[in-house]
This record gives C-alpha cells, structure tokens and sequence, in this order.
C-alpha cells in the first residue's frame, strides 16, 4: 500500500472504531444493568478523558492543550454547561430508544443548527441542504411509524437532545472565538469544567443507596463486574474519540471528515441492530437508509457551499455525529 494512502487511512479507520465503540459502549452501559447511572458514567467519561490526556502529553504523544486559567475557565463555563445538557439528554434517550432510531432522530438537529445559525449568524441555506432536510424529515417519520417499541419518554429525552444539541453548538461558535481555543483546548476543559459538575449531580440525583443495596447482593456480582468494566471502557473510548477526532482532521481534510462521519452512521446502526436485541423492521431499516443518504446529502451541499463563499463567511458546520465529544468537529469545521 503507498505511504500516502496508509498514513491517511490509518486514522480514518481508526476515528471510525472510535466513534462506533463510543455510541455502543454508551448504549451498553446506559442500557442494560439494573441502574441508569448516567451522571456517573459522563463523569467517568470526564474523568478518563482528562487523565489519559495528560498521560499521552507526559509520554510524548501529539496531545497538546492550553493549561486550566481563570479567565477561560469563566467564558467557557456555560459552554461546558450547555455540552453536560446535551450529554445527559442523549444519554436518556439512549435508555428509551434502539441505537438505529436514535441515529434517524438524531438527524433533526442538522435542521435545528442550520435554522439556528441562519437566525444568529445570518448563514445561508441552500435548496440542496433544504433536500437533505426533506429527506431526514421522511426518515424520521418512516422511524417512527415502524417504531415495534414506541416510549413516550425516549421521544420526549430525543426531542430534548436535539434541542440541547443545537443550543450547545450555536453558543460554543459565538464563544470559541473569543478564547481562541486549538487542537485539544476544548476537549480539556469542557471535561475539567463538567467533572465536578457530573459528580454532583451523580451524588445528589442518582439512586446510590439503592445502586449498593442492589450490587452488595453477591447474586448480582457479575452484573457489578460487567457494570464497572463498562464504565472503565467507555472512559477509554471517550479519550479515543477525542484523539483521533483531531487526529483524523490533520491528516485528512475537513471535506473528508464530514464525509466520514456522515458514512459512519451506517456502520454504528448496522452494528446496534446485531448487538442489541431490539427488534429490527423493514421500515426501520428503511428510516436508517434514508438518514444515511440525508447526512451524505447535507455533507456534499456544505462542501459546496464552503467552496463557493468567500473567505471569511459563514458556512454551516457539518453534521453533528453521535460521538460524545463532536464539538472538535464543529470548531475545526468552521476554520
């Protein structure tokens, strides 16, 4: 294989892997045990996010971010409070609905941002991104009408994830100028600012009492060991993501990129649908089919917007993954 080629697909298959293990790993833990603990596992998350970057910056890896100040800490604060929302949101939805029909919803925040940044940053949208917006509409209504296990409470945390979602990527663009903030700068604080935040709320919301009670049951010990080897992965997987995100963007481009992580919702559904036992339907299917082409259409009409307007102008991010730390996509997509 040329050394071209190899130095950019290693990184795109593994940003790929990454992203796929963090969706499932989160589906996997928020999901399956006895206990939702979804406070918790954001704070491990954190946690394994911040401590295994400042291990790869001692041992020499490409891991550089801007030291914890005072004044950035400030600015950023309710950037990192509207990424939590958005976290925890998904985080419940994940609870309520398949992996699949949480990827077709997850498309309506594409039209939430867009909407958004035209109101807040006067970006335009093209009839090609109104196309794709049609077609992420018709998926997530052919979804929901083959919905076998419909939750009214996945529907309502969904809704809300996408409202967070939009609301966290539109103010995180209006504030992340003004720190100027690089390369693994917003991974490090928006993990430092929300850890104390995850484990408070972890303390003061979560069942813990009934969490001990349950797990001091030497019946349920291998559910707690399956619970606490969960936990530890998909703090491993959330640094993954947040390395190779940048990693990937470095040694691609930001038109690869997008194109990427339009491509990788097929892999993570399919992948959901094998996994998890929830039940598979030919319209659900269907609604994933018809998200995937949504995402590579919205993808190309942003490419051929960011092609066209002039230096300086503002164009649309691309579309928002299911991957925990998506916000290095939408700060490198608007460089």
């Amino acid at each position: 294989m040329d050394a071209g080629v190899l130095h950019a697909a290693v990184p795109i298959l593994a940003y790929c892997a990454s992203s796929i293990a963090m969706t499932l790993v989160n589906k996997l833990v928020l999901s399956s045990f006895q206990f939702h603990m979804v406070f918790f596992v954001l704070a491990v998350q954190a946690f394994g996010s911040v401590a295994l970057m400042v291990l790869a910056n001692r041992v020499g890896l490409n891991v550089k971010y801007r030291a914890m100040n005072a004044r950035d800490a400030k600015t950023w604060f309710p950037v990192a409070c509207s990424q939590a929302l958005m976290l925890y949101t998904g985080g419940k939805a994940l609870e309520y609905l398949s992996v699949p029909l949480f990827t077709v919803f997850k498309n309506l925040t594409i039209i939430a941002v867009a909407y958004g940044e035209k109101w807040v940053f006067k970006a335009a949208v093209t009839p090609l991104m109104l196309a794709s917006f049609g077609l992420m509409v018709l998926s997530s209504l052919v979804g929901a009408w083959n919905d076998m296990t419909f939750n009214g409470w996945g529907y309502f945390w969904m809704s809300a994830n996408c409202v967070a979602s939009a609301t966290f990527v539109i103010h995180m663009r209006k504030v992340i100028k003004q720190v100027n903030f690089q390369d693994f700068d917003t991974v490090y604080f928006n993990n430092l600012l929300t850890l104390p935040l995850y484990a408070v709320l972890s303390l003061v919301q979560e069942n813990w009492s009934g969490f001990f009670e349950y797990y001091a049951d030497k019946a349920n010990a291998d559910e707690l060991a399956s619970f606490v080897r969960g936990s530890l992965v998909s703090g491993i997987a959330a640094f993954a993501i947040s390395y190779c995100s940048p990693w990937c963007l470095r040694t691609t481009s930001s038109t690869t990129y997008s194109m990427i992580g339009a491509l990788n919702k097929l892999p993570i559904a399919l992948f959901a649908m094998m996994w998890f036992p929830d039940p598979v339907s030919a319209g659900g299917v269907l609604a994933v089919l018809l998200g995937f082409a949504a995402g590579l259409v919205y993808t190309h009409s942003k490419n051929i917007q960011k092609r066209e307007q002039p230096s300086g102008s503002q164009v649309l991010p691309p579309p928002i993954s299911m991957d925990r730390l998506d916000q290095s996509q939408q700060r490198r997509g608007d460089e």
